[in-house]
């Protein structure tokens, strides 16, 4: 004998109101901020306000409820960019809004004539490279201690169509 139980669930779904902005060096402290709750090794202040003002760098600020939260910023070389860094507020994760980010930064490279985004990922970040794997991204390399804690990274990239 066997027992089945059904539960009925309804679908909720949650409007994702959101729109994006250029980073200015007025959001240093609160990219900091999120950094700091997504990352055991962070970039500094004169690190993003150099590649704010970087003029080869594509940087987008996420804002939601009229806050900035989350960020993008992606070196930009000829038919190619470099994914520097990326990131969600810890409240706003598993929500969708890190796919919408990554989206609109490619949206925004294949408009700047660019070809492909590769970056780097630790090998232990089993849920950043999943998530990069379900957007397209394929690993094809690994730079060995690349990390100051000596981890190595997988190199990903992804072809962006034309």
């Amino acid at each position: 004998m066997s027992l089945v139980i059904f539960i009925k669930m309804r679908v909720i779904i949650k409007p994702i109101n959101i729109s994006y902005r250029k980073l200015l060096l007025d959001d240093v402290e609160t990219l900091v901020e999120i950094e700091k709750l997504n990352n055991r090794q962070t970039w500094s202040s004169a690190h993003f306000s150099s590649s704010i003002v970087d003029k080869n760098t594509l940087s987008i600020g996420l804002v939601a409820e009229r806050r900035l939260i989350g960020y993008a910023l992606a070196l930009i070389v000829p038919e190619s960019a470099d994914l520097l860094n990326i990131g969600i507020q810890p409240n706003y994760k598993r929500q969708g809004y890190g796919e919408v980010l990554l989206n609109y930064l490619l949206v925004q490279l294949k408009k700047a004539n660019v070809r492909a985004l590769i970056l780097e990922v630790g090998v232990e970040n089993h849920i950043a490279i999943n998530f990069y794997q379900k957007l397209g991204f394929e690993v094809f390399g690994i730079r060995e201690k690349y990390y100051s804690n000596r981890e190595d990274a997988k190199i990903m990239k992804l072809h962006i169509p034309y």
